[in-house]
This record gives structure tokens, C-alpha cells and sequence, in this order.
């Protein structure tokens, strides 16, 4: 292997231990943000109160039990809504 040769080997691996060692920098700076995002969010969800919470509650139980009623009723068409 000629001088030439082996400067341009050590020019490409160096080239690429500074590639990789950008690349764990942005991997590490990017998981450290979704991290912090992932606790913000966190902690609105901890925030909220048990009346939020228990008002949802209330509010699925009058879906389900429309949805019960809905079922329950017929559903075949009355005669002045056929179509032809």
C-alpha cells in the first residue's frame, strides 16, 4: 500500500469517527428532549383533577346507555321513508 493510499484511509476514518460521534450527539440531545416532553406531559396528566376525570366518567355512561336505547328501538322503516 502506497503513502497516498494509506493518508486517504486515515483521512476516511477519521471522517467517520466524527460522523458517528455527531450522530450519538444528536441521538442523545434528541432523547433527552423527547424525555423532558415525555415528563411535561406527564405532569399535565397528574394535574388533572378527579372531577375532570369522573366528569368524563359520567359523560361516556349517558353514551352507553343512548347507545343501549338506540339498539333497542326498531329498526325497521316506516312506511312513508321507503325508497323505491
Amino acid at each position: 500500500m502506497g503513502k497516498a493510499a494509506k493518508a486517504h484511509r486515515a483521512k476516511v476514518a477519521k471522517r467517520n469517527a466524527n460522523v458517528k460521534v455527531q450522530e450519538k450527539r444528536m441521538q442523545k440531545l434528541w432523547q433527552e428532549a423527547f424525555e423532558e416532553q415525555m415528563n411535561k406531559m406527564k405532569e399535565q396528566f397528574e394535574s388533572m383533577s378527579g372531577d375532570t376525570m369522573s366528569g368524563l366518567t359520567g359523560l361516556l355512561e349517558d353514551e352507553q346507555e343512548e347507545t343501549i336505547q338506540e339498539e333497542s328501538e326498531s329498526t325497521e322503516p316506516i312506511s312513508g321513508d321507503q325508497t323505491v
